[in-house]
């Protein structure tokens, strides 16, 4: 059962645009209500109960006889402490980001530390992006496949790879990333619902800000990292993970494993040859042949042409490489599954 997420604000237009907004984005734990009137809010709380409130009221005597586990104010400052023991949460910010907020504000409450199901286990997957050839379209074939699945599937794309230029390409700042939530693994207290409170959407894609310091990835070996991401996967509500493993180089095999599919980008030139007989040998020294077979090698067509960095995300989808995306794709479904 859905945990109720209660907008009061004196502004029908804002309140019911906000509780829309939650409502279409956050579809796994909150169903959210409009409220602009005090006494229908209240009503409401005695029929049905009250899990999270937000309100630009608190500060005008509050609601002492309402029930509910979390109330965060609205503020129209864009800094400014919470009032009445509630967060403070800027009111005209995107959605995205006070959805952020009220989930990270929520996941510091008893309740929101509860466990959360997720989609069944059955049919989810990890499609993996990994090659030990340089510069050859990884990151830009991950994120490719990740926008075109999206449409038809809830799917998370997570990057691995160090200095990603995400913030200009995607033109995106976080005040949230991958090391949070690494940080809590760590600590044992990781649950899916965190990962709300992380979570960034380019169209229908949701994505993970990646580790902005590399050092970071010195406090996780690589297979509690792939165990990281089964959890995930396991206490999210996605059914599809696209993972680009970016450049982990000779540790990658715990990650490699835990992926149902592994699209492999090549060049023909001698040095890139080269490399990947390398990394062929390694794999069939290490007894990993069931890894061996989910290798898909492809000849991925590289970007060009691009006119300016915000415009990456559709140009990529639009262009030569959308184009290959979208043929490639086609007939996949049974080598994921399988």
């Amino acid at each position: 059962m859905k945990k109720i997420m209660a907008v009061y604000d004196e502004d029908p237009f804002y309140a019911e645009r906000l509780s829309d907004y939650i409502n279409r984005r956050e579809d796994g734990i909150f169903s959210a209500r409009a409220f602009t009137s005090r006494k229908r809010l209240e009503e409401f709380a005695r029929d049905h109960g009250i899990d999270v409130l937000l309100t630009g009221t608190l500060s005008e005597g509050g609601f002492p006889g309402l029930p509910s586990v979390q109330r965060i104010l609205l503020t129209e400052e864009e800094v400014r402490a919470g009032e009445g023991g509630g967060h403070g949460i800027y009111k005209y910010q995107s959605g995205d980001d006070i959805l952020r907020e009220v989930m990270a504000a929520y996941c510091e409450t008893p309740e929101g530390k509860t466990d959360f199901p997720g989609l069944p286990a059955s049919g989810k997957r990890i499609i993996g992006v990994y090659s030990p050839v340089g510069r050859c379209g990884k990151t830009s074939l991950a994120l490719a496949m990740g926008q075109l699945l999206a449409r038809e599937e809830k799917l998370l794309f997570i990057t691995l790879d160090t200095f990603t230029g995400f913030s200009g390409l995607l033109d995106e700042q976080w005040k949230r990333d991958l090391s949070d939530l690494i940080y809590y693994y760590k600590q044992g207290r990781f649950h899916g619902l965190q990962l709300n409170s992380v979570i960034y959407y380019l169209g229908d894609m949701a994505w993970l800000p990646p580790i902005r310091f590399p050092d970071d990835y010195n406090q996780i070996t690589s297979e509690e990292m792939a165990d990281f991401l089964l959890k995930i996967l396991e206490e999210g509500g996605y059914g599809t993970l696209v993972l680009d493993i970016g450049n982990y180089g000779r540790q990658v095999m715990p990650l490699l494993e835990i992926c149902q599919a592994v699209y492999m980008p090549i060049r023909e030139d001698a040095v890139s040859r080269a490399k990947l007989q390398e990394f062929e040998q390694y794999v069939e020294k290490s007894g990993k042949k069931t890894v061996a077979g989910k290798f898909h090698k492809i000849h991925v067509p590289m970007v060009t042409g691009m006119k300016r960095m915000e415009h990456f995300p559709q140009e990529l989808l639009w262009g030569d490489l959308g184009d290959f995306v979208r043929g490639m794709l086609k007939g996949q479904r049974g080598i994921w599954e399988s």
